[in-house]
């Protein structure tokens, strides 16, 4: 199992993965409940021999990017076309590579790819970004884009201008270097054999029986010595020409330093490298003494020193030194014309990457009057370079490219590329983390890094989102939202912090509805206690005629015997409080074991006011929200749960708010608004940049096109700034079955919904089917949902499955096969899937549930299983979203969280309504509605369910589902549900 396979850490949060998408099937092996359909397409593939196909299944594209994009790999950043080497189709990459990607826990992890990928493509899309960007991918590329509904997936072909694409603002070292721990330098294994000598001291050449103290370096690689021997044992290493000619030895750096990482940025930045020359300019005395210290401590050099048209300079002679440092660093490389972009530097601890950028801005950067750095490069390679290593900071940056004269006074136009650093956070981060050695620039940095944020580019679209999460769980929208922001596109910072209180209090919210629920369940008695005092008052009051009675009773209530008589006669009703006290002067009060409620004196009111109120607060709902569906208005609710004392008819309300409380618990801790949570939390907890799409374009030309899969988070860190981009992940069951490895390159994924018409057919498909492949007699394109298409579109489909039936097989999914038209039908093998039974559904819930180390008990799972209704998604869905509200999934967890009835209470309801109970019908019906939420169509869906599993004859059954029907088509039409489900129990209990 590769790393990224492996588990989520136990405390990952169960909602930060979509387990609908971890757990889809990925070979026909995989698929529950389908046995004989997956027997029958068992069968094609072992003969392979496939028809066109008609059915609905699990499905997945391919994406790529050209070989020139930067991938951040644990080496450091290189071309994902050497990354990934010449190969066709898939491969498994190097034993030790790793790439970056974003988890499931939003955070970014180096992790081991499964596969590289590579082919040949003739249409890419380009596309540029705010920031500098420039992306040449596959149209079906996913990138991860933030809307205002959150941060989801879209393809290449889908991005339009003003989208916004997420980038990394801060990017983690490869493992074990950010803490101090130098990068070895790998100079021994990269340098020419032929031409460089290595001295060595006497005491390391006996040790080793070396035949003499200078040697190749090939000689030093096959001894078994290691780093640190071989450090103390090396003097110095020489440049030998073809001719003979010996450079002036130095001494090799073994590891990265800060000191050593300065020396590069310098030269890089600042210095002209060519004939075994290094020739540094600049009118910073104090840069030129830093370039001249760092050669002479580093490499024993000698600098040479003077000027050349006005600009002091510093030189290094030595064949060796350029030699050596394009062998250790390819971002030298890159500075003397090759392809590196920088990887050991990337792979730098903090200070080293710290030295490089400072020394690199201080050689090139100017700081505005506007508080903006600028630093211009000829070299494109070092300007992606300087972007990542400022991400490994938190630092974001834009790049473009300009055109100026050339430095060298020529006066010739040429193209330079740009970065720029603006806006107070980025530029107090960078003071605190990179800065300047040059003092003006860093006092110009400092006073505009003081300034007063104004974010015109560290934006992020307005989360609606969290708008309706507050509304649904009612938090004060106001506080926690503000109206002063952009309305669009608020500061990145401002509104993440927004989103991080809004997560938090929604948190606390749904800890008291939980609470709620709690406190309700133990005032249940009470509250049954409370209601049945009216009913005890009337068996009591007649008790009180007797005069002999009421003298007793007066003297120890203190009321007078005249008002017992009234009482007595129904005359007059006194308050609850004197009832109470009434009641229990002959022992039928309620039961004195009630918790809290002192003996034989009634039910405890006082409790119950305080902890319905404490509910009514937790919930922070108003009265008016408790009084909605019952026939209280707010002020009675407020002064039932506030004044001293009650109506005796009154006291039945408290169960009535108390019933409201359960219900707007349960609401909030539904499904759905677990799932706003979600969505609002995974922005909040995405430490992301975003990047605005300011130009798409479609390029037509053959390119060959690499990708790496990232099996568990599906994403990896790349492109010319760090953006997070998706992998090829899982593809259609019984594709990855003909085509093994090789599914990817023979397989297209169309979705007929998204792209609706004619021009589907005309342009995708047949572009695809016309491409030339070896290998296999026939590529697959699937096309979902292609009972959307226009009859027009299936007409021009049923061509073009004529005309490429040769070398192309289609595989239809639709929801409504009727709206196919019969010449498709008729060229396809139907597979209708029917619902999947209790038992596929049981297992793979029970697979789930191991996997993910989630126990869920026999009721739960009963539950979960009865909820899905053969709906493989929405039991997955219902698991995963059950497993955040507890420790334990059980049957309460599950009916609360699907709002779903229990089959018994259909059946008590259906039961009572049949046996002529029309009130007690209407009362459980009434408990579905309001207590459970359930909307009027899911109760008749599981009345529509269940209808044969009750203990009912058939006649009887007839007549029910003759009911079902009609309400179903009255609600479907518009009618009022709760008036067409109170009217199907009328008829029942109507007839005999």
């Amino acid at each position: 199992m590769s790393e990224a396979d492996a588990p989520a850490d136990d405390d990952t949060p169960a909602g930060r993965e979509i387990w609908i998408e971890k757990f889809r099937p990925e070979r026909l092996a995989d698929i529950h409940g389908q046995e004989e359909i997956v027997d029958r397409l068992q069968s094609y593939v072992d003969r392979d021999d496939l028809p066109h196909l008609l059915f609905a299944g699990p499905a997945g594209v391919g994406k790529c990017v050209t070989g020139d994009t930067p991938v951040l790999t644990n080496h450091g950043v290189e071309r994902i076309g050497s990354v990934v080497g010449d190969v066709e189709g898939f491969d498994d990459p190097d034993d030790d590579l790793e790439v970056l990607s974003l988890t499931d826990s939003n955070d970014f992890e180096y992790v081991r790819p499964s596969h590289v990928f590579g082919k040949r493509t003739s249409e890419l899309r380009r596309i540029e970004t705010r920031d500098g960007n420039v992306m040449e991918v596959t149209p079906e590329h996913k990138l991860l884009v933030a809307t205002e509904d959150g941060l989801s997936w879209k393809e290449a072909a889908e991005v339009t201008d003003g989208d916004r694409i997420a980038r990394p603002r801060r990017t983690p070292t490869p493992s074990g270097n950010a803490d101090g721990e130098r990068v070895a330098l790998d100079w021994l294994d990269a340098v020419d054999d032929d031409r460089i000598r290595v001295s060595v001291t006497d005491a390391f050449a006996a040790e080793f029986d070396l035949p003499e103290t200078t040697v190749s370096p090939s000689a030093l690689r096959a001894l078994d010595a290691s780093t640190d021997r071989l450090r103390a044992g090396v003097e110095s290493i020489q440049y030998v020409s073809a001719s003979g000619g010996r450079s002036r030895p130095i001494t090799p750096p073994w590891r990265l330093t800060p000191e050593l990482a300065r020396f590069v940025g310098l030269a890089v930045a600042e210095a002209r490298i060519e004939n075994g020359r290094i020739k540094f300019y600049n009118t910073d005395d104090g840069l030129c003494d830093a370039f001249a210290s760092a050669a002479e401590s580093l490499f024993a050099l000698a600098p040479e020193r003077g000027i050349q048209k006005d600009v002091p300079y510093v030189a290094l002679r030595s064949k060796m030194l350029t030699h050596l440092l394009r062998a250790s660093f390819d971002v030298f490389e890159s500075a003397s014309g090759g392809t590196g972009i920088g990887s050991t530097l990337v792979a730098g601890d903090d200070e080293s990457r710290a030295a490089f950028l400072r020394a690199m801005f201080d050689g090139e950067a100017h700081v505005s009057d506007h508080g903006i750095i600028e630093l211009i490069q000829k070299n494109e390679a070092h300007i992606t370079l300087l972007s990542y290593l400022l991400s490994s900071f938190g630092v974001p940056s834009r790049r473009k490219t300009v055109e100026k004269s050339a430095t060298n006074g020529s006066g010739t136009i040429r193209e330079y590329h740009a970065l720029y650093i603006s806006g107070a956070p980025a530029l107090r981060r960078f003071s605190e983390q990179v800065g300047f050695d040059i003092d003006a620039k860093q006092r110009k940095l400092e006073a505009n890094a003081r300034k007063a944020s104004n974010p015109n580019h560290d934006t992020i679209p307005r989360q609606r989102a969290a708008r309706r999460l507050c509304e649904r769980l009612n938090l004060p929208v106001e506080s926690l939202l503000s109206n002063t922001l952009d309305p669009k596109n608020p500061g990145r910072e401002t509104h993440r912090a927004e989103l991080t209180d809004v997560v938090e209090a929604a948190t606390e919210r749904l800890e008291s509805a939980q609470e709620v629920l709690s406190r309700i369940e133990a005032l249940s008695r009470e509250l049954d206690t409370t209601s049945a005092i009216p009913a005890t008052w009337i068996g009591t009051r007649e008790s009180l005629e007797p005069i002999s009675v009421r003298r007793e009773v007066s003297e120890s209530t203190g009321v007078r015997s005249d008002r017992l008589l009234e009482y007595a006669d129904g005359r007059r009703t006194p308050y609850a409080s004197r009832v109470c006290r009434l009641v229990s002067e002959f022992d039928a009060g309620p039961d004195p074991s009630v918790p809290d409620s002192p003996s034989g004196s009634g039910p405890d009111i006082e409790r119950l006011q305080r902890d319905l109120s404490t509910c009514v607060d937790a919930l922070g709902v108003s009265y008016e929200r408790i009084a909605e569906g019952t026939d209280l208005r707010g002020l009675d609710v407020n002064n039932l749960l506030n004044t001293d004392d009650h109506e005796l008819g009154s006291l039945a309300r408290f169960e009535t708010v108390a019933d409201r409380l359960r219900t707007v618990a349960n609401e909030m801790l539904s499904l759905d608004v677990i799932e706003l949570l979600d969505d609002v939390s995974r922005v909040a907890d995405s430490d992301l940049y975003y990047d605005e799409v300011t130009h798409v374009e479609t390029v037509d030309e053959s390119r060959r096109v690499y990708d790496l899969t990232v099996p568990s988070s599906r994403n990896y860190v790349a492109g010319d700034v760090p953006t997070v981009m998706h992998n090829t992940t899982a593809a259609t069951a019984i594709a990855r079955e003909l085509y093994g490895d090789d599914w990817e390159e023979n397989f297209l994924e169309l979705n007929a919904s998204d792209e609706r018409g004619i021009d589907v057919v005309r342009d995708r498909i047949k572009n695809f089917a016309r491409s030339s492949f070896g290998g296999h007699d026939y590529r697959i394109i699937f096309l979902d949902e292609a009972d959307s298409l226009t009859d027009d579109a299936q007409s021009a489909l049923r061509r073009t499955m004529e005309q490429f039936s040769d070398n192309t097989r289609f595989i239809l999914s639709c929801n409504y096969s009727s709206k196919i038209i019969d010449p498709i039908q008729s060229r396809c093998a139907v597979f209708r899937f029917a619902p999947l039974s209790d038992a596929a559904v049981r297992d793979q819930v029970e697979e789930i549930a191991a996997s993910e180390d989630i126990e869920v008990t026999d009721d739960g799972l009963d539950a979960l299983v009865y909820a899905a209704g053969g709906d493989m998604r929405r039991a997955i869905n219902s698991l995963q979203a059950a497993a955040t509200t507890g420790d334990v999934v059980d049957e309460e967890a599950v009916f609360m969280i699907t709002s779903t009835a229990r089959p018994e209470d259909i059946e008590e309801m259906v039961s009572a309504a049949i046996e002529g109970d029309f009130a007690s019908a209407r009362a459980k019906l009434e408990t579905l509605l309001v207590d459970t939420g359930m909307a009027g169509g899911d109760i008749i869906d599981q009345l529509h369910r269940s209808a044969w599993d009750f203990d009912l004859d058939e006649r009887t059954t007839i007549r029910l589902m003759e009911r079902i029907g009609e309400a179903d088509y009255r609600i479907t039409a518009g009618a009022n549900e709760r008036v067409q489900l109170e009217a199907l129990l009328a008829s029942l209990a109507a007839e005999e």
